[in-house]
């Protein structure tokens, strides 16, 4: 029978477009990063920019994983036996993406009515708060979906 490895079943075509975007993206986020430093901005901009370039090679490493998991996945259908993804797993991830959330709002909350917290944490706190219910379906609907393919994935 004639193998195929994972390498032979990546889809790169799928992954170039998301490495030239996000990856020059996540480039250009540093190299703000950087232009703020140097010419004394607020260190808030950096931590910042740092982080949204942090979050978008997160993004890619998330998408080459995805990329490498369903490869490994159909490589293995090529083998002895062929194999089938289990169905299901989307409400688990759901259920565990909107309790992440609501943990980190609890923590915010609690950070904003803490009488011994310092004023910029509390200040921080609470302008996160605002823009915070805008993650509870986007976090648990991707949580969800990841969950679904990683038991679609599985070997």
């Amino acid at each position: 029978m004639n193998m195929k490895s994972t390498s032979q079943h990546m889809n790169w075509g799928a992954l170039l477009p998301a490495y030239v975007i996000l990856g020059g993206a996540a480039l250009l986020m540093l190299g703000g990063a950087q232009e703020i430093s140097q010419n004394n901005g607020h260190p808030f901009g950096v931590v910042l920019a740092l982080l949204a370039s942090a979050a978008l090679f997160g993004v890619l490493v998330v998408l080459t994983w995805m990329n490498w998991r369903a490869a490994r996945f159909r490589a293995s259908r090529w083998g002895w036996y062929d194999q089938t993804g289990q169905k299901g797993g989307f409400l688990k991830g759901f259920l565990f993406g909107l309790l992440g959330v609501f943990v980190v709002h609890m923590v915010l909350l609690f950070a904003m009515v803490t009488p011994s917290a310092p004023n910029a944490v509390r200040a921080i706190a609470s302008i996160s708060l605002q823009p915070i219910s805008i993650l509870y379906p986007v976090v648990a609907v991707v949580a969800g979906y990841l969950t679904r393919f990683v038991r679609a994935t599985r070997i």
